[in-house]
């Protein structure tokens, strides 16, 4: 039964050991960029007309990292650069023959989708560390896309910073004019009058495809692994001063069954130095985040659910050590992760708990890292008042490795502490792991686990290996695992085949056949629970954009506990069987796109159709609808020979006057439990990250006995920064 893992075992690694060594950097020069002191007024309008954009000097020569890199970008980009006592200026010229109409943005969401828009970036390492960087993108309609990023691993992707953009377009070019005020940037104050910022622009034009940037960097690695990066010199910001932003709150609320109710809270964020920021929060609330989509799981794997609420991405990077499973994940279906901030403030049914008061500490510098946070979570009925508290430290080995420490305690309840390190070879052989140990008082339980990840990444492939052991008692009751009591050993190789090789090189980008073996073993006793062979010789991304692909999964499941996929429970036993999977996808940066994937074949005793369709039509930037079906049709499985049918329906649209100004809708409806769920969110951001919000949620169930729950709420926020 093994056989099919070690072929995989085998035909993963052995690439490794015949491939070239291709991932050098393609830009060995050093750019560099100045940027102009001025005491005149910029107004941000997307135009550039004040004087001083014609005086500073400007940089342009981007160079192709997709399709064809280390080749000069098709389309002309210019960057200009100026600053004062306030703010630092950048303003982007983005040049495109397509004309004005040929722009591609599908919506206005603030952090949109990366993929899918024409876009222009930039990305600041403010220490020069080449580590730590934070990113600025916009569309050609003024948009905004922001994030943080750590060694080029982890990322704050929906941290929101403090900035403005506005963006002009013609019919030979777009503009974009950023302004990035000192107190958002993080920064070490100048020694001589003069410093220095790692620096980077990046240009995505969606007609053609391409990815271009200022400083040229290998396709195998990302746009935020700054030691590809060029400079910002030559240049003096002022020293840092007082940095403290005021965001309080206040919330008119009416819950179905319950009185109306008002409560006002807030957050206060303390940049007590560039490397040092203190964050502070009262009744800190939620209602505006994103509601979940729902998933029907068919594994033996819980679900981990992205966190989605303000308070907690922030700084999400430094926290968020370990690995996370999921599709494409080199780690399998295995998450390990000590500290998962979902643990506080939502209970069993992801329904939100108040949340008191709390504080968190973050410190970063190019030598080390450290973190520590505190919740007092507000006990609900027969229950009392709960006590979190996180630390985080990591310290940096040479210019590329760190090794770190994380330690979680629920007060009265359990701790977990764990250790952890990232160790890079040179740009194409990296290894990190962690080792884990929890300690639950509630059942004096005591638990650990441990992973160690080796990857090898060129521009020509990819190949990893994944070791990880949960133990049966290791309980991380702050944290995620996907299972307990599970050996698990993954190994993959992906290869990116292009140019000569592609009969249809004007059409397909890229070839990536790739191949990954996973194999779970019972950890305390060695019993073998399943393995999974995905084949996949067939996979297409097209230079429009679009994607083919064909797959095939070998599996072996023995079922020795309860498992019960979609309510149909499986006998106990040894089940083998295969399945295909087709996958088609469109460009979708057009008006009218879709996705469609379709698995079918045996499942266990039975068989299983599993249809996923989205379907997005977008006729203008400010307006689009999304709706997506996944529809799974069970046929003699399990215990009883149950055949049924269960549907997963979401749709989604939204409407925008300006990035500012949004009225978003959803309905979601799932018939295993009969559940449905409609939210409705007006915002408004009237200034720069101070918004009002009109939100609406219905949520019913009809599994046993219908359920009713309803609330609206109006909530206004005022960003104030002294």
């Amino acid at each position: 039964m093994k056989s099919p893992f070690i072929i995989a075992v085998f035909l993963s690694v052995m690439p490794i050991m015949l491939s070239a060594q291709d991932g050098k950097r393609s830009n060995t020069t050093e750019k560099k960029i100045t940027s102009s002191f001025t005491a005149e007024k910029i107004i941000i309008d997307g135009q550039l007309t004040e004087q001083i954009w014609e005086k500073s000097p400007s940089t342009a020569n981007f160079t192709q990292i997709e399709p064809l890199p280390g080749k000069p970008a098709f389309f002309k980009t210019i960057v200009k650069s100026v600053y004062n006592s306030n703010s630092l200026y950048f303003g982007i010229i983005s040049y495109d023959s397509a004309g004005r109409n040929r722009l591609k943005a599908p919506d206005l969401k603030r952090d949109f989708d990366f993929h899918n828009h024409d876009l222009v970036g930039i990305t600041i390492d403010g220490f020069n560390d080449g580590r730590n960087s934070m990113t600025f993108f916009v569309n050609p309609y003024g948009a905004q896309r922001d994030y943080l990023s750590f060694d080029d691993t982890y990322f704050d992707v929906d941290w929101n910073g403090l900035w403005k953009v506005k963006t002009s377009r013609t019919d030979e070019y777009w503009i974009a004019e950023f302004e990035i005020p000192w107190k958002t940037i993080r920064y070490k104050e100048a020694k001589n009058g003069a410093t220095t910022f790692g620096l980077n622009f990046q240009r995505v034009s969606r007609n053609t495809n391409e990815r271009s940037a200022w400083s040229a960097y290998p396709r195998s690695v990302g746009f935020n692994r700054m030691e590809y990066a060029g400079i910002l010199t030559d240049f003096s910001p002022p020293k840092p001063t007082t940095n403290i932003q005021l965001n309080p709150y206040a919330i008119f609320s009416n819950y179905s069954h319950t009185s109306p109710d008002i409560k006002a809270g807030g957050e206060i964020k303390w940049a007590v130095t560039p490397n040092l920021i203190l964050d502070a929060t009262l009744n800190t609330d939620f209602a505006q985040a994103d509601v979940d989509q729902p998933v029907n799981n068919l594994t033996r794997f819980s679900v981990l659910f992205p966190e989605r609420r303000q308070f907690f991405l922030e700084n999400a990077s430094l926290f968020g050590a370990g690995i996370s499973g999921g599709e494409g994940s080199m780690s399998g279906n295995i998450s390990m992760i000590p500290f998962f901030s979902r643990r506080i403030g939502l209970d069993g049914e992801n329904r939100p708990i108040p949340l008191g008061y709390g504080g968190r500490a973050v410190y970063r510098s190019n030598r080390r890292n450290f973190g520590a946070m505190y919740l007092q979570q507000q006990g609900l009925v027969n229950t009392s008042n709960q006590h979190y508290m996180v630390a985080r430290f990591s310290e940096n080995i040479g210019k590329y490795s760190r090794i770190g420490a994380i330690y979680t305690h629920s007060l009265n309840i359990s701790y977990t502490a764990a250790t952890d390190f990232l160790f890079r070879i040179n740009s194409e052989h990296a290894i990190d792991g962690m080792f884990a140990y929890s300690d639950n008082q509630s059942n004096n339980a005591t638990g650990w686990s441990s992973y160690i990840q080796y990857r090898y990444i060129t521009n020509k492939m990819r190949s990893w290996f994944t070791s990880t052991i949960i133990g049966n008692n290791f309980d991380p009751v702050l944290g995620f695992i996907s299972r307990s009591n599970v050996f698990a050993n993954v190994v993959g190789t992906e290869l990116n085949i292009r140019g000569e090789w592609l009969p249809l090189k004007k059409t397909i980008r890229d070839y990536v056949p790739t191949i990954q073996g996973e194999l779970y073993q019972e950890a305390s006793s060695g019993k073998t629970l399943e393995y999974r062979v995905e084949l996949i010789p067939l996979s297409f991304n097209f230079i429009n954009g679009g994607k083919l692909s064909a797959s095939y999964i070998h599996n072996y499941q023995h079922i020795f506990s309860t498992f019960s996929p979609l309510g149909v429970p499986i006998v106990y036993g040894q089940y083998t069987f295969g399945r295909p999977l087709f996958t088609i996808a469109s460009d979708a940066s057009k008006k009218f796109s879709y996705q469609i994937a379709y698995e079918t074949g045996k499942y266990f005793n039975g068989k299983l159709n599993t249809l996923d369709a989205t379907v997005n039509l977008s006729p203008t930037p400010f307006s689009m609808l999304t709706v997506n079906v996944n529809q799974n049709r069970l046929k003699n499985l399990g215990q009883y020979s149950i055949s049924k049918k269960v549907s997963l329906y979401n749709i989604s649209s939204r409407f925008a006057l300006n990035p500012q100004l949004q009225l978003s809708l959803q309905y979601q409806r799932n018939t295993l439990d009969y559940s449905s769920l409609y939210n409705i969110r007006f915002s408004w951001e009237y200034k720069p990250l101070s918004f009002i919000y009109l939100v609406f949620n219905s949520r019913e169930s009809n599994l046993q006995e219908r359920q009713l729950e309803q609330n609206a709420l109006l909530k206004v926020n005022l960003l104030k920064q002294f």
